[in-house]
């Protein structure tokens, strides 16, 4: 992609254009109608499958029903639910009917729920028989929900069921939309990922989704013409009530590219559904990845219709992304960064593997620069320091609280992202961690992400995870958790010996090795190095 350098701010290509209604319910209308008989949607697990057409019918039939029930422009609609064909319906039905749309991790407990509930505040929400009995609990303690509807065909507790809700079959051809104020109206409120203290609710407009569809848009089409391929299928396994999973889901819908979609991940199943699909095109998170490039049971799939994979999330690392490239012929796997409070992408890599490792340069109309920790100056290329981002996804801010949303924003306009990084000479941006995840030992910086990385270039290693233990004298201490791959008998002896041979003395995992059988980690693949942290009276190694 076109980048500059000035001043120390790196910038993307000139901005991409989006329907001048500004409406992100009627643009959804408009290509999920020309989309007419073709397959939309394909449920992995049934084998199921709905045609734009159907879709279409279903969401305004809903819509309908939602609005003689009484949801009104900026009511707020909480769905609760994995993904299946009534997520999307409904999320569509909310859009079209000028509502705001509210989505949950169905692993929150009661607790969580509440926290969020007293956020958004909705009128209804639509919920699935897994997360049900949490989310009925925490509705007990609020009174502004008016009704809970159920996907499924049992009431698993008190509500309305979906299948009930809908009485009359629409004509689509005389459906009129909600008027909307695209720049200024919510269309939806993401939830934060959570995973360095309670969610937040991301206001996000409808421009801000418009544009960032639009970008996405750009990313396919230049990524296609690069490499001479097309993209007709594609797999969805994040989960929709992440940003992430939502919004790439959507923008595939709006390519009018036939979308199969998995409820979780078993990976028998998902190797299997790549293979019968042939699937083109996929989004994963690094622990995927990680299941890829080390995985004995990938070897034993055809996955060489893969042709367009993009791994966000998470930093990923290069030697990962070389061995994935090694076992199933893809050539490349694109790196992306983004964050839910500039509505997820803000970088792609489209180089085919000339700078791997790099997450790419940013988007269209998008600004980066990088501020030094201790100075709060702009730093120029190979200098790590704090991401901030300018760009007209820029959420319109967290709900219900202003000085959280202020304090996120510098005073010329870029977004505070709390990832440190930095960008090369030609304006590709690497990221190194989290700054509230960086361990502090004897006031040197060691971020997790890269002994991460180290521990798993080792053979006995299929998952890890890094955190700091506090430590009188030193601040903290680098500790891993590791998950052994399948047959391995690692020991920690050697694994300390492995990445100490790899970094410098201050990386040293000095908080020692402890082995576990799974590493935390939220639906959408990021590490809960809080829960790791609740694991750290596990007995560890000794430097």
């Amino acid at each position: 992609m076109e980048v500059s350098i000035h001043n120390n701010v790196v910038t993307g290509p000139e901005e991409e254009y989006i329907p001048a209604h500004l409406s992100y319910g009627q643009f959804m209308f408009d290509q999920i109608k020309r989309g007419g008989d073709n397959i939309a949607l394909i449920s992995g697990d049934t084998d199921e499958s709905v045609t734009y057409r159907e879709l279409l019918q279903s969401s305004v039939d809903l819509a309908v029903a939602l609005q003689k029930l009484g949801l009104k422009k900026n009511d707020v609609v909480v769905v609760s639910s994995e993904n299946r064909f009534e997520f999307m319906i409904t999320a569509l039905a909310v859009m079209f009917s000028g509502g705001v749309l509210s989505v949950f991790n169905i692993t929150y407990t009661p607790e969580e729920i509440n926290h969020l509930l007293n956020i958004v505040q909705p009128k209804y929400i639509f919920v699935s028989p897994i997360g049900a009995q949490n989310v009925y609990e925490a509705c007990q303690e609020v009174t502004y929900v008016e009704k809970l509807i159920m996907f499924g065909e049992y009431e698993i507790v008190p509500s309305l069921m979906y299948k009930d809700l809908v009485k009359e079959h629409i004509d689509v051809d005389s459906f009129s939309l909600v008027d909307v104020n695209g720049r200024e109206d919510s269309l939806a409120i993401m939830c934060s990922s959570g995973t360095t203290g309670l969610p937040k609710g991301v206001m996000l407009t409808h421009v801000n989704i418009l544009t960032s569809t639009a970008h996405m848009k750009y990313y396919f089409h230049n990524s296609m013409k690069m490499t001479n391929h097309e993209i007709i299928s594609g797999l969805s396994l994040i989960p929709w009530f992440h940003a992430y999973g939502f919004i790439t889901t959507c923008t595939i819908l709006a390519l009018r590219i036939k979308s199969v979609f998995l409820t979780r991940f078993e990976p028998e199943q998902y190797l299997e559904t790549i293979q019968k699909y042939k699937i083109n095109m996929t989004t994963i998170v690094p622990p995927l990845a990680v299941f890829l490039a080390k995985d004995p049971l990938v070897l034993k799939y055809d996955l060489s219709s893969l042709n367009e994979v993009w791994c966000g999330a998470a930093p990923l690392s290069s030697d990962i992304q070389k061995a994935i490239s090694g076992r199933t012929g893809l050539k490349y796997i694109k790196n992306g960064y983004g964050l839910t409070e500039v509505t997820m992408g803000c970088c792609v890599d489209l180089t085919g593997g000339d700078k791997v490792g790099s997450c790419g340069t940013p988007g269209p109309g998008i600004k980066i620069k990088v501020i030094d920790l201790e100075t709060g100056q702009k730093l120029g290329p190979g200098k790590e320091g704090e991401l901030y981002i300018k760009s007209a996804m820029r959420m319109k801010g967290y709900r219900g609280d202003v000085a959280a949303s202020a304090a996120l924003v510098d005073a010329e306009g870029y977004v505070r992202t709390g990832d440190v990084g930095y960008y090369d000479a030609d304006g590709y941006i690497y990221i190194v961690d989290r700054l509230k995840e960086l361990i502090k030992y004897n006031g040197f910086q060691v971020a997790p992400a890269e002994l991460e990385a180290v521990l798993l270039r080792h053979g006995g290693v299929a998952e890890c995870g890094v955190v700091g233990v506090p430590d009188a004298r030193a601040g903290e201490l680098p500790a891993a958790f590791v998950v052994r791959a399948p047959g391995s008998a690692v020991s920690e002896d050697e694994l300390l010996r492995h990445v100490a041979s790899k970094v410098s003395p201050t990386k040293y995992l000095r908080g020692g090795i402890r082995f576990i059988d799974e590493i935390p980690k939220t639906p959408a693949g990021k590490i809960l190095r809080r829960e790791l942290k609740k694991m750290l009276d596990i007995p560890k190694s000794k430097l």
